[in-house]
């Protein structure tokens, strides 16, 4: 009855005709109690500002109607119309707390299993340490101006930190460096003092000067950035990350140092960028152009790529096109902070689609994935296991 019950209310909020009998069903559920009925409203709520990311970004009727073709193909017609309220039940049970949804097969019916598993795991947040030149260290989670040793100046509003040099010192030559700091499940913005924005993802370290030299604007990352570079011609901006020189005058570009920072990505999205590795190679980019420099490997590869999948996480989403589970895993231990296990090693082959919001809790990001009824997921405290659903064909 549970699972009836919400296959009725995800075909009446998605706007299918219900039968006389489910509109019944529907009163007599809604004249229970007062909490239903709020229920009932806040999922409508829900779902007219959500639809569009709930089932065409991770297409739930395609991936139901796709998981049953290759078992059942010749009742494909006759059952459409139940797997989709399946399909979109799945997606109501999110809304209201909903820990895992399992995927059954039971003789020649698909069902659907749901169990209530209450995780702690919450999405990353706007959180970082500054350190600075002189050894302080200022946790940005208060807001408010700082004045520095040095006379630098601070400002920590809204989660973006502006940072203004202090007066430089006659003759001062040796450049000394602060360090912003961003933890797993952390994220955070900064301006630079000439007016360059950075976006810092999790896990991520960069060190900038107390104030830039007069030949150029060089700094130094750990992890991934994205930079909105400000025009200076006469001082052009540096990226230093694990051997890989980047080098733009005002450009917009993603850096990630992935594989434990033997691999470098340089994406572009606007302008140019020179690209240097630690073997000597060289290459210049142009906008949706990806560099990808390999620890050990004398050349730079150059291809085109959709930049969106590499620079959407600063926009509030993921993006994946084709990417192995693997890879889509590392990148969530990052931003929730969790660690993740894969119990076989087909499952971090597999390879998925979609758009996921960077915000949501940790929970429908996996139901979501599930219901291509390729693998299975288990969580214990922070950690993930990951495994090949058996009934996977």
């Amino acid at each position: 009855m549970e699972n009836r019950i919400w296959e009725i209310i995800a075909a009446s909020i998605h706007g299918e005709e219900l039968s006389q009998e489910e509109i019944s069903t529907l009163q007599v559920w809604l004249d229970e109690n007062k909490q239903n009925r709020d229920e009932y409203a806040r999922l409508q709520i829900f779902y007219a500002e959500n639809k569009g990311s709930l089932t065409d970004n991770i297409n739930v009727q395609r991936a139901w109607e796709d998981n049953y073709a290759r078992r059942k193909a010749g009742k494909m017609i006759r059952l459409r119309r139940k797997i989709v309220r399946w399909g979109y039940a799945a997606v109501v049970t999110l809304v209201i707390g909903v820990g895992v949804l399992l995927l059954t097969e039971k003789d020649d019916e698909q069902a659907v299993k749901v169990e209530f598993v209450e995780s702690q795991i919450v999405p990353g947040s706007p959180k970082a340490v500054l350190t600075l030149a002189s050894g302080e260290e200022l946790d940005l989670q208060e807001e408010g101006q700082f004045v520095s040793k040095d006379s630098s100046r601070i400002r920590n509003v809204g989660n973006v930190l502006e940072y203004e040099a202090g007066v430089k010192k006659h003759g001062e030559k040796k450049l000394e460096y602060n360090t912003l700091t961003i933890p797993r499940g952390g994220e955070y913005q900064l301006k630079l003092e000439d007016g360059t924005n950075v976006w810092l993802n999790a896990e991520t370290e960069l060190r900038f000067p107390v104030a830039f030299g007069d030949s150029e604007r060089r700094i130094f990352l750990k992890g991934e950035a994205y930079f909105d570079v400000a025009k200076e011609a006469e001082r052009p901006f540096v990226v230093c990350v694990t051997g890989v020189d980047v080098t733009a005058l005002g450009t917009e570009f993603n850096i990630a140092a992935v594989q434990g920072g033997d691999e470098v990505l340089t994406t572009l999205v606007n302008g140019s960028v020179r690209v240097v590795n630690e073997e000597g190679a060289d290459c210049i980019l142009t906008p949706a152009e990806q560099a990808v420099c390999k620890k050990g490997v004398v050349g730079i590869e150059v291809q085109k790529v959709n930049t969106n999948l590499y620079t959407s996480w600063k926009d509030g989403y993921y993006a994946f096109d084709k990417q192995p589970l693997g890879e889509i895993m590392r990148t969530l231990e990052r931003w929730y902070d969790i660690h993740v296990v894969f119990a076989d090693s087909v499952a971090g082959k597999l390879r998925f689609s979609g758009r996921l919001k960077r915000y949501e809790d940790i929970d429908n990001l996996l139901t979501m994935i599930k219901l291509t009824n390729d693998v299975d997921f288990e969580i214990a405290e922070r950690v993930i296991i990951v495994r090949t659903n058996k009934n996977r064909k």
